[in-house]
């Protein structure tokens, strides 16, 4: 009966969210050193955007444009990079009601280092809350588990490299990451 049929969905919805948020605190527990290949940042970038500007929380309201260096490679899993893009993004995503831009850059900075912003133009977040956005389990979101942020800095934590944010009310955030650039293969 649909009312069955109902209750059967249902409980198949709870359990892929509970069984995320399981995956997700473990990862945030203990990343896994993972399989570490040399990535060309630009190409996984790329990538990474083809599958988000497909994802409802994007589409047709949100204006990508892309800045990106070519010829920058990095050490990093690449599902941990993936995700830790895919979690950015989402948040830069969420952070703008209606429509708006996302502006991605790409570029080699001193001491070897690669230099990736990403930028929304969303409602910002207040200085009192910045201090707190890795904390695992903050959140502001109805329904938020305050664990995809969290995970994006352990992640890149376990690789060495540095995230920073700043942040305007209501002018937007900048997610910076600070790499170290490898040799291409």
């Amino acid at each position: 009966d649909p009312y069955h049929d109902k209750l059967i969905q249902i409980a198949l919805r709870e359990t892929d969210r509970l069984s995320e948020l399981v995956g997700n605190f473990l990862l945030f527990a203990r990343p896994q050193a993972g399989k570490i290949e040399k990535i060309n940042l630009q190409a996984s970038v790329l990538e990474v955007l083809e599958l988000f500007e497909k994802n409802s929380e994007c589409a047709s309201r949100i204006n990508i444009t892309r800045d990106l260096a070519p010829g920058i490679w990095i050490e990093i899993d690449p599902v941990h990079l993936h995700q830790v893009l895919w979690n950015i993004l989402i948040n830069a995503a969420e952070a703008i009601e209606n429509e708006g831009e996302i502006d991605i850059r790409l570029y080699k900075s001193k001491n070897n280092t690669a230099t990736l912003e990403i930028e929304d133009n969303g409602c910002g977040i207040p200085e009192a809350t910045l201090k707190m956005i890795f904390d695992p389990f903050f959140t502001n979101k109805a329904g938020g588990t305050g664990l995809g942020l969290s995970i994006v800095h352990s992640l890149l934590e376990t690789y060495g490299y540095l995230l920073n944010v700043e942040s305007v009310v209501d002018k937007g955030t900048v997610f910076i990451l600070r790499l170290n650039r490898t040799v291409p293969p």
